[in-house]
């Protein structure tokens, strides 16, 4: 008997779901796991097939796993479409003193205070419509209906296909799930000799602009870069500032020119990424005083669309080359301005600043110091590993702080480099009958949700809220694995995309999932009848579709 199959029963489903905590980051999500896990073995496919779902290990601290399952229809296809969920979500202190319903949507629903909420979220909760919660949108509604999907097609006589589920955590943080889930994918897929033939997420579809209340289904999926910039200035005593360059001065002076520049901003057709913006910026002096701060660091969030890497470096290059001048050149103007109001001497030179990228750096720190240098960073980078509260980013940051360490250029500069997560965009070219072939099923899927429902759905060639769809295929990956890696000096030590296993799948990827507001925020919310109702007949239309050009 099917239990998720009906709006009720899958409405059941992900409230199940949502009641057990999953924050990113935290040993609850190895619980979200082993219950996603108990569930799917709990189905009647799966208890007469009981090898065909795992709970395998990212052995990493937290002793998290990710969950796969795999449901062979009827007949001896191959073919294989993937789904992938993540079971994590943000964390919940956003939800105040209410933070204890979190993970309960119904009491978390009733306890809410319309006049504490914003117009939208106050009218929605009105309206009676809604169900709010952490979790229910992003996206444990959508791991829901793939959980139905599996449940009900693994006892289908008419499916002749075969579904492979894989749920991971970590998405919200590092995607650290999807990428130690890919090479077990890959194993299953060779051993049970799969032919996959595209990825389906059923994450909710994202409004695109503020008040944006339309539904979509997507064919490609953003990716995204996460810059960053060492900035190196030169020390001088505060009674002396004109005789050096004060790193902040540096750094503001690329931020002006970085901070949401669309020129930065990356273009397919009618759809563009929100410029970057910065993440995070610090001066690395650590304790007070009257010495000006010399090093720092910021972390700038770039979205993708088909630019690679070597693409926004060479851009970005040329603002901090003006950056770094221009910081310099200010201190040389003022210095001359000083000397004729105070008819005084001002110690200090002229500067020579320059741009690196992390690559660059080390091969000059190589070419000066040899051997010692490289000794003394593995020496470093060995005992950074060992300590669990370094992050990759702060890892990242060490590490081009002590390259710069042994660098012979003693000049104002700015190093650029990557830094962990790394999300390669995925777009559909339309170059093969099979891709062309989704397209049509996008067109047929919105034909069928406006004259059988009522809905109407738009088409978007790219998911831009982030997913794990970036890991099943890397375009351009020669030059992403020649630029990247060198790069991104966390690579290999602490993070690592797997481009070879992901090249081994480079399949087409899409979204489409419930319909939701205010992804990781309190008033996070599901659109209930169109949600449990709509959605899971049309994510099923879009499965039949997608196998019928196979047969």
């Amino acid at each position: 008997m099917l239990k998720w199959n009906s709006p009720q029963g899958l409405k059941d489903l992900s409230i199940t779901l949502v009641n057990q905590e999953s924050v990113s980051g935290t040993c609850s999500e190895k619980s979200m796991a082993q219950l996603v896990y108990d569930l799917l073995k709990n189905t009647e496919y799966f208890k007469i097939n009981p090898q065909n779902v795992f709970m395998k290990p990212l052995n990493d601290s937290l002793d998290r796993h990710f969950v796969c399952a795999l449901a062979e229809g009827n007949g001896n296809s191959k073919d294989t479409l993937i789904l992938v969920s993540h079971m994590d979500t943000v964390d919940v202190e956003d939800f105040g003193k209410l933070k204890e319903f979190a993970f309960d949507p119904y009491e978390y629903t009733k306890r809410l205070d319309p006049n504490t909420l914003g117009e939208d979220a106050k009218k929605d909760l009105l309206s009676g419509e809604w169900l709010f919660g952490r979790g229910i949108m992003d996206m444990k509604t959508g791991m829901a209906i793939q959980m139905s999907l599996l449940e009900e097609y693994g006892v289908r006589e008419d499916f002749h296909g075969n579904l492979l589920l894989i749920a991971v955590p970590d998405e919200e943080s590092n995607s650290e799930g999807v990428i130690a889930g890919i090479p077990f994918l890959n194993k299953l897929i060779e051993e049970r000799d799969l032919n996959p033939i595209a990825v389906l997420n059923c994450e909710p579809d994202f409004a695109s602009y503020p008040g944006d209340d339309n539904k979509y289904v997507y064919s490609g999926t953003a990716g995204k870069l996460l810059l960053g910039c060492f900035f190196v200035g030169k020390e001088a005593h505060v009674g002396e500032s004109l005789a050096g360059v004060n790193v902040d001065l540096i750094a503001s002076e690329f931020m002006r020119r970085i901070e949401v520049n669309t020129e930065l901003s990356d273009r397919v057709g009618s759809e563009v990424t929100l410029p970057p913006t910065c993440l995070k910026y610090r001066d690395l002096k650590e304790l007070y005083s009257v010495q000006t701060p010399v090093r720092g660091v910021s972390y700038i969030n770039i979205p993708t669309l088909q630019k690679n890497p070597k693409d926004f470096i060479d851009k970005i290059r040329t603002y901090a080359q003006e950056a770094v001048e221009e910081a310099c050149d200010k201190v040389n103007r003022q210095r001359e301005i000083y000397k004729d109001m105070s008819n005084l001497p001002v110690g200090g030179d002229g500067f020579n600043p320059v741009v690196y990228t992390y690559d660059e750096l080390y091969n000059l720190c190589v070419e000066s110091a040899g051997g010692e240098f490289e000794n003394h960073l593995k020496e470093c980078i060995s005992e950074w590993k060992k300590d669990s509260s370094i992050d990759e980013r702060e890892l990242s940051t060490k590490i081009v702080a002590e390259t710069q360490r042994y660098c012979p250029v003693r000049e104002p500069m700015i190093i650029l480099f990557f830094a962990p997560p790394y999300y390669p965009h995925v777009g559909l070219k339309e170059e093969t009958d099979f891709e062309k072939h989704i397209v049509k099923v996008c067109d047929k899927l919105i034909e069928k949700a406006d004259k059988e429902y009522g809905e109407k759905i738009l088409k978007q060639r790219y998911f831009q809220g982030l997913s794990d769809l970036s890991y099943f295929a890397v375009q351009d990956a020669d030059k992403v694995v020649e630029y990247l890696k060198p790069n991104m000096p966390a690579w290999g030590i602490r993070y690592e995309v797997p481009i070879e296993e992901i090249k081994k799948l480079d399949l087409p990827v899409m979204n489409y999932g419930p319909h939701g507001r205010d992804p990781h925020k309190y008033t996070e919310r599901i659109l209930v009848d169109y949600s449990y109702n709509v959605t899971p007949k049309l994510v099923r239309f879009i499965v039949d579709e997608l196998f019928k050009y196979r047969k």
